[in-house]
Formats: C-alpha cells, structure tokens, sequence
C-alpha cells in the first residue's frame, strides 16, 4: 500500500503453449529478451572475461602454452612422415594452429552455449533472467580464447618469418559463421541436453569426428575420389580452408562456396533459436 505503481516489479505468466510461435516469433523473442537483458549480460559478460586474468603466474604460462601442446602431435607425426598433410605453401606448424584455432573457435562456442544454463543453474531457478541470455553470457570465455590464440599466432608467424597477407584483416569477420554455427547447435543442445544430458556428449563427440573429414590438419587436395568427394561436400571445409588461404595468401579461391556455408551456418542458428524457445521452458524442471 502508499507503493508507487510505476515501481511494480513486471509480472511474468507461463501458460501451456505460450512460447509456441513460428520461427520469426522466436527470433523476435530473443532480440527483445536480449535487449532487454543487456545489463545483465555485459555484468556477467564481464565478470567472466576479467575473471579469466585473475590467474596465478603458472595458470597465465599454462594458458600461452596448452595451445602449441595441442599441436606438438600433429607436428611431430608429420616431421617423422607419418601425417602427410599434402602441399601446404605455408610452414605446417602455422598451417596446423591456425586450422586448429578456427576448429576451436566452433566447438568452444558450441560447447559454452550449450552448457551455459547448466553453469547458470542458480539463476536460472533463482531470478527471472531469460534463459537465451544466461546461455550466451559465457561467450566471453570463447572472446578470451580468440584474443590468447592470435598472441599465439602472433608468435609462431612471426617465429616461421611468415608474414599474413592483407586478408587478415578480414579475419574477424570470416570467423563469424564459425561463431554463428557454434551458437546455433549449442543453443540446441542447451535445452536438449538439460533433458537428456547424455545427447550433448553424443554431439561434442561427433564433432570430435568431423574434424578428421575437414581440412584442418591437411590440405583439401586428395587422389582418391570418394575422399575427395567427401570433403568438398562438407561445408566446414570452406569455412575452415578458405579463411585460411585468405589470411596467408590473399587467395579469394572458393569464395562463393565459403559464402553458401555462411548461409547455412545462419539457417542453423536460426533453428537453434526456434528450438530454445520451443523447449526453454522445460529447463527447469529437470535441472
């Protein structure tokens, strides 16, 4: 009573049926939700950032170095002739970083969208923050991951005397669909696999998989047709192939094709967003 009505905290109603909508109506939710909500997500966006630089010295080295012990295998197998990547017109050592860094960037984003309401659990059965925010808070963990990768690369190109050609300063914007693909599945699999848990290993692994039918450690030129075949049907070798040529060489070659896989990789989040909103409210219940 006396209590101002303009301060009255806004009601929420959940009803059978009420997230229900096409795939426009869902998009239309997730741009107001996240609007909406965008203190909230720059807040947690950066507290999770800057907590990533309160690290002990060895934790700080740790971060510099597990990316080059992620490739020391693939390195030392082809030093002994044991992986043949084919023709690479760049040191293989820069060749393989930077293929498994944009490979990274895709399935860190998927697996930090997908977990991010599982990390959120407290606020989402707390507070009444849309989920689609608390599922892409996390990202800031996959920005920082970005940032220490290209010190990295920084580094090799530059202990290899490699010197990137202009397109690398396309290199933010090409690696935007890898982004997108990564939160389109992960949104998917953020409300699949908060119902059935065991679906988001079965995923993860399998692109696990797919990494080995891309041309992230070898080149895409193969003798035998089947392979061949496989590899050019695979969008992900255009996302991957393509921003890499463009980096080093300046070399535009399968544009058009990296521009298809562009689109698909839109179609997927938009589906990924369609999906979130089809299940969110189900979340709950089984977290």
């Amino acid at each position: 009573m006396g209590r101002n009505e303009n301060n009255k905290v806004p009601v929420r109603v959940y009803k059978a049926g009420g997230s229900a909508g096409g795939i426009f109506s869902s998009l239309r939710m997730a741009g107001e939700e996240v609007w909406q909500s965008r203190y909230i997500i720059w807040r947690l966006f950066a507290r999770d950032f800057i907590g990533q630089f309160r690290q002990k010295v060895l934790g700080i080295f740790w971060v510099f170095i597990s990316p080059l012990l992620g490739i020391a295998s693939f390195v030392f197998m082809n030093l002994t002739g044991i992986l043949n990547p084919g023709k690479v017109e760049i040191p293989y050592p820069v060749f393989v970083f930077f293929g498994m860094t944009l490979w990274g960037i895709m399935i860190g984003t998927l697996t930090t969208v997908s977990g991010g309401l599982l990390a959120q659990t407290d606020l989402v059965m707390r507070t009444n923050i849309p989920k689609i925010a608390l599922a892409v808070t996390g990202l800031a963990h996959v920005i920082y991951g970005i940032l220490i990768n290209l010190i990295v690369l920084l580094i090799i190109t530059t202990s290899f005397r490699v010197i990137p050609s202009w397109g690398a300063l396309l290199y933010p914007f090409m690696i935007l669909p890898l982004v997108i693909l990564g939160i389109g599945i992960g949104l998917i699999l953020a409300v699949i696999g908060a119902v059935a848990r065991d679906i988001t290993g079965m995923v993860t692994t399998a692109m696990g998989l797919a990494m080995y039918v891309t041309p992230v450690l070898y080149t895409a030129e193969f003798e035998n047709p089947l392979i061949q075949a496989i590899v050019n049907y695979n969008p992900l070798t255009y996302l991957v192939d393509v921003t890499r040529k463009v980096f080093f060489l300046g070399n535009f070659q399968g544009l058009t094709a990296y521009l298809m896989a562009s689109g698909c990789c839109l179609v997927i989040l938009l589906l990924g967003i369609h999906s979130f909103y089809l299940i969110k409210d189900k979340v709950a219940e089984r977290l």
